[in-house]
């Protein structure tokens, strides 16, 4: 099977969609398909290319046994939406004309959205290359957009609704990465049948458990340290200022120390709060190269998965989810729905109410009094993935919808 992978973000790129579809893709190589991605210059979300693509329109690259065509991207940092917005539709631009005449002819084409304009990328690629298009849906969009507030206009949300409904009547098929998403998809009125769900998983050789007395620990001083972590996006959708709230109620715990790791829009704002509440039990850290996630967690008594209020947010399965229960650390989930369901089902972690910052404080505690209950949880947190939630696993599945879309009619709603 020839596959044509379409997608925003990309490796060295930090996030769930870089890793879902690089280790998809590699999956995908070892069982014998030939596959090739269509990307952008990485970017993501310092807005900073790297010096090996600038003055470059596109490259080619060889990568764990299949292709990466690489074009060129309106770079900027993951700050304004407006600005992102341009990103998104100058990869569409790019890669439509890599994807026509620097990648061969595939035997389906996945477009993996958001951004939102990916979609209708891979339905153009599809009717050139006269292939199937399975749309993955990892974000519905526009509604989250327009959920968290950054879309308000009522022209525009129904111009990219119209979009929206359009893809998914032309897809062959439809994978979403929850039940819930595909549950709320479908009850607007589409096929059933169409859809498949394929959760994000974990590379269990990768994130596995280690000794909480590392080098890590050295490195920050963290040695007599009770550290509640949170890894990930720093933006609308988390509901982070909650947690530093929670900071604020423990600035008396100097045993407790709570770092935040990674980047994005809501960061500057987040480490000026700090500073003007003079919060010296927080800590800030830039992005981390993803092969060291694992030790970073291990170094970690507690990690935050949190999500703002709101219905939408109850669809949502953040990625870490996996990766903090395979590493056999305690979750404190600040999330209802389908995340709190796994979750629970996995004995993996403490849940509590989103935006709660008293709640969050009280599970906190809980953890830093008893050890064991850590302990404990992380231990069946790391069974219950490698039950369920391996990328292995879920490649297999994936490749099984996609030979069903190549043979299928294309019945269309």
């Amino acid at each position: 099977m020839k596959i044509l992978l379409l997608t925003q973000y990309f490796p060295p790129e930090f996030g769930a969609a870089a890793a879902r579809n690089s280790e998809h893709a590699r999956f995908w190589a070892e069982m014998g398909h030939e596959v090739e991605v269509c990307t952008g210059f990485p970017n993501y979300p310092s807005g900073v290319v790297p010096d090996e693509y600038r003055g470059r329109l596109y490259a080619r690259e060889k990568r764990d046994g299949y292709g990466v065509v690489r074009s060129w991207i309106y770079a900027t940092p993951n700050r304004s939406v407006l600005k992102r917005a341009l990103a998104s539709l100058s990869f569409m631009n790019s890669a439509l004309i890599s994807g026509l005449f620097l990648c061969r002819r595939p035997d389906v084409v996945i477009a993996s959205s958001g951004p939102f304009f990916v979609g209708p990328l891979g339905y153009l690629l599809s009717v050139f290359k006269r292939a199937p298009l399975v749309f993955e849906v990892r974000d519905i969009l526009p509604q989250q957009a327009v959920d968290v507030g950054m879309i308000r206009n009522p022209l525009l949300i129904w111009t990219l609704q119209t979009f929206e409904e359009f893809l998914y009547r032309r897809a062959r098929c439809v994978v979403t990465v929850a039940q819930a998403s595909k549950d709320s998809i479908v009850s607007r009125g589409f096929q059933e049948e169409k859809f498949a769900v394929i959760e994000n998983g974990i590379r269990e050789d990768l994130f596995a458990p280690g000794s909480k007395t590392n080098a890590v620990r050295e490195e920050f001083g963290w040695n007599d340290k009770f550290i509640a972590l949170y890894v990930g996006a720093h933006g609308v959708s988390q509901g982070l200022f909650t947690l530093l709230e929670a900071a604020e109620k423990l600035r008396d715990r100097d045993d407790i120390r709570f770092v935040f790791i990674g980047d994005g829009a809501d960061k500057p704002k987040m480490v000026g709060w700090a500073e003007q509440h003079e919060l010296t039990n927080v800590e800030f850290l830039p992005l981390q190269p993803k092969e060291r996630m694992p030790v970073l967690y291990a170094a970690a008594d507690a990690c935050f998965v949190p999500l703002r209020k709101g219905e939408y947010f109850t669809i949502n399965i953040p990625s870490k989810i996996f990766e903090i229960m395979a590493c056999a650390r305690p979750i404190i989930l600040g999330a209802t729905g389908q995340a709190l369901r796994i979750v629970e089902s996995a004995g993996g972690g403490i849940a509590v109410p989103p935006e709660d910052a008293a709640a969050y404080t009280e599970a906190v505690l809980k953890l830093r009094d008893d050890s064991s209950l850590g302990e404990r949880l992380g231990a069946s947190g790391r069974a219950y993935v490698l039950e369920h939630f391996t990328r292995r696993q879920k490649a297999r599945q994936y490749s099984d919808v996609l030979e069903s879309a190549i043979g299928a009619t294309g019945k269309r709603r």
